[in-house]
């Protein structure tokens, strides 16, 4: 059995989090999958996908890391366009921190074990979908396959 799922949001800005546990929960429950995985990925560069406890503890600890990582007012090529030529969109953001946290955190997607037809989060545990960079319009993908 294999189930696909696209949600499509509007994100708030830099560092907005989507609680997407409950669709996760719901899709695994409607697929009747009783052991498996269900993957869930952002097809953005500057959006993540983490497994995080509640709360907003979390989120600011990853937001100070971030901007450690990758300060705001520092010179990026990336954002330079008398440089960069190439994957310019219109209107092209200056967002070079998003993509160099997105690739230091390494959270593109998430695998979790379905075990008698439920995902195997931790207690307290949630799944969110992280805007790194500017409010705009979203998709996460969520997948389910086992039997």
């Amino acid at each position: 059995m294999i189930l696909f799922e696209a949600i499509e949001t509007e994100t708030g800005g830099r560092f907005d989090a989507l609680d997407i546990t409950n669709d996760v929960l719901k899709l695994v429950r409607s697929s009747g999958v009783r052991d498996g995985n269900v993957l869930v990925f952002s097809p953005h560069t500057t959006c993540s996908v983490v497994i995080t406890s509640s709360g907003n503890g979390s989120l600011k600890a990853l937001e100070r890391t971030m901007e450690t990582l990758a300060p705001k007012d520092h010179y990026y090529a990336h954002d330079d366009l008398d440089i960069r030529t190439e994957n310019l969109v219109e209107e092209e953001p200056a967002n070079a921190p998003a993509h160099i946290f997105h690739i230091f955190a390494g959270k593109t997607s998430e695998s979790i074990p379905i075990v008698n037809g439920v995902p195997a989060l931790g207690e307290g545990q949630r799944v969110l979908f992280l805007e790194l960079d500017s409010s705009r319009h979203r998709r996460c993908f969520i997948q389910v396959v086992g039997e």
